[in-house]
This record gives C-alpha cells, structure tokens and sequence, in this order.
C-alpha cells in the first residue's frame, strides 16, 4: 500500500469506495426510539450516529456552553422528544435531573436526591462544585501536582475516590426504557426512576426501584486478586431484543432479570478461574431476539437468552465461545487483563458481512473481527489466531514506536469504517503523588503527556479482511469513548495534541482522510474534561454529555472561530 503524509497524519490508499452508509442496526423495541437510548448509543455499541454536528474550528466562551452541576462524577444522559418538547435526563452521581432547555438555558423540571452511604461524605451545592473545578484548574495551570493531590485529598465530597465511589455506589451502565425510564446497575444491584406520567415534558420523577442482589452472586476475593477494584459490584447492564434485563457482575457472572421487577431468571458463572467481565454487552435479534454479545478477560462469547429469559451457551442453541489474545495485566489504565472494549456489532445489510469486533489484550493491541453468526464454510483463519471463529486480526499501527498500545475504549464503528485509539499510558511513566483514577485523569495531557494514536480501519467484505485507512500520532484521547457523527463524516474525540500540554481540544476528524476538520479548544478547564463517558451530542447535533463536574451542552455559534489548530 502506498503511503502519503501529510504532517502527523498518514493516510493509506486502499480500494475500498466512499461508504455511503449501508443498513444500521435494529432498534430494541423495549428502549427509546431515540438514538442515543445507553452507554454506547444502541444495542450493537457501535457509538455512532446519523445526526449531524457542525464541523468548523473554534475556542470556548463563557457563553459557549451551558453546564449542569454534578453532584459526583454522573455519568448516564438520554434525550428524547416528549410530544413537542426535547427532554434531557441526567444521572448526576447521586441525584437523577429531568430538564429542558429554555431560551439557551438548562431548565429543572424535576430532581430525585437519591440516599449516599460513604464514610466521610458531605454533598456540595452547585456552586461549591464549580468552586472545586476552579481550583483545580489553578493547580493544573501551575503544573503542580503535588498541590492538585493534596487539595483532591481534603475534599469533602471525596474527589480522590471520585471514580471508585461510583463504581461501588453510583450508576455507571445504563439504559433508557421505551416507557422513558432510565434503568442503571448501582453497586450491588439495579435501580429504575420512571416517569409518573412518560407522555408529559413535566410530569415529576417517581421513586426510585431498587434491589439488591444476592451477596453470594459476588466474588470479592477473585475481583481484588485480578482487578483495580477492592469488591465485586455489578457491571455491564442492557436488554435483550426479546425484553429481558441483562446484567454482569465483575466478579464473573452474568444474569438474566424481569425488566419490570428485576425479579432474577437465571444466572451463568464464567468458567475460567480466573475469569471476569469487566465491559457491557452488545445485543441484537438475532436468535428470536436473545443474542447476548460480552467479553470476558478470557475469551468473547455469544449467549443466547431464550422465550422464558435462560441463559445457553450451547452450540445448539446459536451460542459460541472463540479464544483471543489476553495479554497481561498493566499496572495502570485498564481494569484487568484481557479486552478492554465492549464488543460492537459491525455488518447490518443482507451483503455485508456479520462481525463483532472487540481490541484484544496484546500489549500492542490487535483490532479483532469474530464472524458473529455462521462461519462461512471452509473457512481459514488468519495465521496466529487463537479462535477459527477470527475473520481477521490486525495490529493497531499509530505510525509510532511506544511500549503500550492500548485502550479501554471500545471500537467505535459506521458501517465499514472502525476507529480505534490509545488509551493507556507507557509504562515507563513515572508514579502518581495520589492513587485513584480521578486524579490521574486530571493530570493527563496536563502535566503528563496523554497517551499518543488514533487510527481509522474499514472492513473488506470481498477479501473478508481489514484495511488500514488513516493514523495519527499527533493527538491523544482522554479516557472518553469517541463516537462517529455518521451525517458529517467525523469521528469526534476528547483529547489533546500530543506536544502541546495543558490545551485541551474537542476534535473531529474526516473519516476517509484522517484530516481534523471540526476543533474546540477549552484549554485546562476541568468542566470539559470527559474521561470515563462517552462524547455525546443532543438530537440537534450540539456536544452534549457528561462531564467530570457535569452535563454540558456545546454552542459553537457563541464561540470565537478560530484558524484550524493543526
């Protein structure tokens, strides 16, 4: 193949044609017909959609966005139209917002404080917390590292822990009900906040459901032994095509739940001794709507979840088991060994083919395509493939030389475009002054240099193989989950250029060419910084998600436009 450069960006020319989007995939009939209705957008966690977000280079204003206090690191946001009013509903940590926007503004309709039981936990108001994000910023400004653990340290709503609170208290996988009800896994169980009336923009929020699960479906000795995590919680959550709640635990369960009720159906234990699921799931209709789509640290399964909600992994029931590369545990950036994508569907269209694709645990990684469904007879794998179920396996090439190329991002996908970055910091980095995650995500592309490469790949259907498209090694990703706006042709990230410390950017980038072609430059301001969710935008195509201090929303007609940064 031959090589063009164009500064840091290296495009590769392949026969592959301009896609003009082929069939995407179904919606679940139990969710919002919204776009975004969970964690990774829809059923197949492909991360993108067709809305269009503006392209264009510009710098943040204090008119530029709208925020939404968080009152710890919330994480889930779904949008949908209500009659003719666009509603948002944000998870804040420990408190559930519905709101509106009105004349450019936020509007709170209805907010549910939800009980917090952390040792030594006070909750702060909205202003306190805006308070906390500039004097942050004041200690990145200053590079000073010492001075920002310290201060994350004395705070009284725990920001050292931020990150591990959540995990073991708040809500992290979610998704958003056809009847508008956000369905979330907390901690040890699942919570559920209706509508007291779906078809009204302002009806209140009812009380929340929740239950707990059984303490013996958990595993602490085995989390702790192979994980960043003290204790078992559950996980991954989604909802299966033929209405039944799906969720796994870390410790190595997955179970089957009454959508309604959280009534437990059925419960599988991973095999492996060793074995986790540290990622959610993809879904699809697979199998009379029961296909079930996880990665364990160990290998990558289809289940299949039948009529009455139990769980095969038979053959004879659709179901599969196909090894993978697990590679080794990393001290630092990933929460166990093994994949740290949720496995998303790619191939929707009666020609295209059926994959799944996740990256694998290499310390280089690979991007890897497992035929989802039949595999095609005679079939050769790739050499070197630990499963006959792999289509192809390719190494991630960012045009550099690191030693980690990593990520826990998922594969974000369009049709046959596959987009994948670096997300994990060399090994060779030197220690944090403060253990916890929360710290380490202020501090990267600040004071540390954010893990380099983001690469572009596109599926061959004729030669059932994987083609390089474009990489750069110029920018780093924070800790988000980018996604592709599909109407205008980008991939959007959250990160930094490489060389230029302390001035982040939101970036898009042309899907066939790699060229930026969208930037929003929000220098150390923490209130952008989205590391542990995923870069969303609203039904009109305005940035909006979630935040380490937030929801923000994304005006770029108030914001100051500015020459292209690269």
């Amino acid at each position: 193949m031959k090589a063009i450069v164009l500064s840091a960006i290296t495009v590769l020319s392949i026969a592959l044609p301009q896609s003009g989007w082929g069939e995407g995939p179904s919606r679940n009939p139990y969710l919002a017909d919204v776009p975004n209705n969970q964690g990774h957008w829809n059923d197949a966690a492909t991360d993108s959609t067709d809305i269009a977000v503006p392209r264009g280079h510009y710098r943040m204003t204090p008119e530029g966005y709208q925020i939404v206090p968080s009152d710890a690191l919330g994480i889930p946001a779904y949008t949908a139209m209500v009659g003719d009013t666009q509603v948002h509903w944000f998870f804040a940590g420990f408190s559930m917002r519905k709101l509106i926007m009105e004349q450019g503004r936020f509007v709170e309709i209805d907010r549910l404080d939800l009980p917090v039981s952390l040792p030594g936990y006070t909750a702060l108001d909205a202003g306190q917390r805006l308070a906390q994000a500039r004097a942050i910023r004041t200690h990145l400004d200053a590079a000073d590292e010492a001075g920002l653990a310290e201060y994350l340290r004395a705070t009284p709503n725990r920001l050292a822990s931020a990150v591990e609170d959540q995990v073991q208290r708040g809500v992290l996988y979610s998704l958003f009900t056809r009847e508008h009800a956000l369905v979330g896994s907390s901690a040890r169980g699942l919570i559920r906040i209706d509508q007291a009336d779906s078809a009204d923009p302002y009806s209140k929020l009812n009380q929340p459901l929740r239950v707990q699960l059984p303490n013996e479906l958990f595993n602490n000795e085995r989390v702790a032994r192979n994980t960043m995590f003290p204790a078992d919680v559950v996980f991954g959550l989604s909802m299966t095509f033929n209405g039944f709640l799906v969720v796994n635990t870390l410790g190595g369960k997955i179970i089957t739940l009454n959508r309604d009720s959280f009534e437990i159906i059925d419960v599988y234990t991973a095999p492996g001794a060793d074995e986790l699921y540290t990622n959610g799931f993809a879904t699809s209709e697979e199998l009379g709507g029961g296909a079930v789509y996880v990665a364990s640290n160990q290998a990558m399964y289809r289940f299949a979840v039948d009529e009455q909600g139990m769980i095969s992994d038979a053959p004879s029931a659709g179901a599969w088991r196909a090894d993978y590369d697990i590679g080794v545990r990393l001290p630092a950036g990933k929460i166990a060994a093994g994949t740290g994508s949720t496995p998303t569907l790619m191939g929707f269209g009666d020609d295209s083919d059926k994959l799944v694709v996740i990256t694998d645990g290499a310390r280089n990684m690979r991007l890897v395509a497992f035929w989802r469904d039949r595999i095609p007879d005679g079939w050769q794998p790739p050499a070197g493939a630990a499963s006959r179920r792999i289509a192809d396996q390719i190494r991630v090439n960012f045009g550099m030389q690191s030693d980690v190329v990593q990520s826990e991002q998922s594969v974000v996908v369009q049709d046959d475009y596959a987009f994948v970055v670096n997300g994990v910091e060399s090994e060779k980095a030197k220690p944090y002054l403060l253990r916890g995650a929360f710290n380490r995500a202020l501090l990267i592309g600040v004071t540390r240099t954010a893990p380099a490469g983001a690469a572009m790949y596109r599926w061959d259907d004729e030669a059932d193989q994987w083609r390089s498209q474009w990489h750069r090694s110029d920018v780093g990703v924070l800790a988000t989950v980018p996604f592709i706006s599909g109407a205008s042709r980008m991939v959007i990230v959250d990160g930094y250029y490489v060389a230029r410390k302390g001035e982040a950017y939101h970036l898009g980038f042309d899907l066939d060419s790699g060229a930026t072609v969208m930037s929003i430059a929000t220098g150390s301001d923490p209130l952008f910084n989205g590391t542990f969710t995923d870069v969303k935008c609203d039904l009109d195509g305005a940035l909006m998600y979630t935040t380490m201090f937030g929801l923000v929303r994304f005006e770029v007609d108030k914001m100051v436009r500015v020459e292209r940064p690269d």
